[in-house]
């Protein structure tokens, strides 16, 4: 099993210009990252451990962004989600050798679609608040440390300036690299804080693979619900 996170987040000061002038919602439809459709790119994360906190602590907060060989961003970005609660659900360790499976949630966080992408719809980008978002991280040990780690994650996000049923789905895949006290590489994301300010200077990163990206009811005209009335929408 490996890592997987998702979609985009900016900051909060994107979804003013976002909202204030639409030229046209994001396209509907089913992205991939991953070869042969290569469709947009892969990314990095760093998700920085504020005051105390480890590697599986409440209050840490996620920072991605896709990674083009030279820069961020460009693609997508996930920003300021929150970990708001780990539970371990399943336990295969004996004498300090095996694995650990942790569900973790966040909440709050942004979501940035860039507007080249491949569900471009004439917005320069597009910025979702995040509604839920689950990671199901499995840990291997020997020996009582941990020799590596890997993820599965899920994100919903509605697209602000339109209709309250846009929303993005997404699920990747991506693998831990390091963490403090060895130093975080330059071409990884900033460790940043739950305002998504980059003043944070502990935590882990890695790389983040093999994303899907789906858009649906967002060529709709507006109209005010309840994220439960929209979760319904979706259901079989």
């Amino acid at each position: 099993m490996r890592n997987a996170i998702l979609v985009s987040i900016m900051a909060a000061t994107l979804i003013v210009g976002a909202a204030t002038v639409q030229a046209g919602p994001p396209a509907a439809g089913t992205y991939k990252s991953s070869a042969p459709w290569s469709q947009f790119d892969e990314g990095r994360e760093a998700s920085s451990w504020p005051g105390a906190n480890t590697f599986l602590s409440t209050g840490n907060v996620l920072h991605a962004e896709s990674w083009d060989g030279v820069g961020f961003g460009t693609d997508w970005k996930v920003l300021c989600p929150v970990v708001s609660s780990v539970n371990l659900i399943l336990d295969l360790t004996f004498s300090g050798t095996g694995q650990k499976i942790y569900l973790i949630e966040y909440t709050g966080g942004y979501l940035h679609l860039g507007g080249t992408g491949p569900w471009a719809g004439g917005d320069a980008n597009y910025v979702g608040l995040i509604q839920s978002y689950y990671e199901t991280r499995t840990i291997q040990y020997v020996s009582g440390n941990m020799v590596g780690s890997v993820s599965d994650h899920s994100v919903a996000a509605q697209i602000q300036g339109y209709a309250q049923s846009c929303v993005a789905w997404g699920i990747g895949n991506g693998v831990w690299l390091g963490n403090s006290p060895t130093a975080k590489p330059a071409n990884y994301p900033s460790w940043n804080d739950a305002n998504c300010n980059a003043n944070q200077n502990d935590g882990h990163w890695g790389d983040i693979r093999d994303l899907t990206v789906s858009v649906t009811g967002c060529a709709v005209s507006t109209q005010q619900s309840s994220w439960g009335a929209v979760k319904s929408l979706y259901r079989n």
